[in-house]
């Protein structure tokens, strides 16, 4: 049985809960009728809308977005996608050269858990939408809340950031990797803001949530790592 690292737990468990409040003053403050503008115009609900509303005619006075910051920020996404898809065909390499479950390092499970979380989330969302977004992007309003890309991004650049300094012997390597992950989510938070395909709560929001995934698979899988120095520390002794 794994036991967490209880501080980042709480931090974990604030995250959530400070999200859901979060959500919650969304779907119900300051809510009026925004128009949805791009090719056509929409009428859609929308909360906190003085602010969302203000910052987005602030950022994009002709109503549409910058198509820069979408395609730029997107890259960033698909990115994102090819480090946890390397992450999981490190897992399957462990799998066929150790040839047991049980011998896959554990933090990886506990990644793909993250994952699992990560894409839960993002489906109820879109079950369940609470805010749309600013412009059309497609025929009809999509939900903009919280950002995927933004949760996306900061999750997987979070988690990896945890998973690749475990494994990395270099110094100079990790720190660049460090360096690397902490610039795709400074670029893909404040890139999402000003692409003006979301609106402000909807980026906060990701980060939130994100914050709140990358804090819960650190309580885990500090939790393993300590299991496994005192388990190596026993052998040692036992050696002895």
């Amino acid at each position: 049985m794994i036991s967490p690292n209880k501080r980042l737990l709480y931090v974990s468990v604030s995250l959530f809960v400070l999200f859901a409040v979060f959500t919650v003053l969304v779907a119900a403050v300051d809510v009026a009728t925004a128009n949805v503008v791009n090719s056509q115009v929409t009428e859609t609900k929308i909360g906190f809308s003085h602010l969302n509303i203000a910052f987005f005619d602030k950022t994009h006075p002709d109503g549409t977005y910058s198509a820069v910051w979408y395609k730029f920020t997107d890259i960033i996404g698909k990115a994102a996608l090819l480090e946890a898809a390397g992450f999981a065909v490190y897992g399957i390499y462990q799998l066929i050269k150790r040839k047991s479950l049980k011998k896959v390092d554990a933090d990886l499970y506990v990644l793909a858990a993250a994952y699992l979380l990560l894409a839960l989330c993002y489906i109820v969302f879109e079950i369940f939408p609470v805010n749309y977004r600013p412009v059309l992007l497609g025929d009809k309003p999509e939900a903009s809340y919280p950002s995927s890309h933004t949760m996306l991004t900061c999750t997987i650049a979070g988690t990896g950031i945890a998973v690749l300094n475990r494994r990395i012997s270099s110094k100079l390597t990790r720190i660049s990797a460090d360096i690397l992950s902490g610039v795709a989510i400074f670029v893909m938070i404040i890139g999402r803001a000003l692409s003006g395909v979301h609106y402000l709560t909807d980026i906060f929001g990701g980060v939130l949530l994100s914050s709140a995934i990358v804090f819960l698979y650190l309580a885990f899988s500090s939790g393993i790592i300590k299991a496994e120095k005192s388990r190596e520390s026993g052998n040692e002794s036992a050696e002895k």
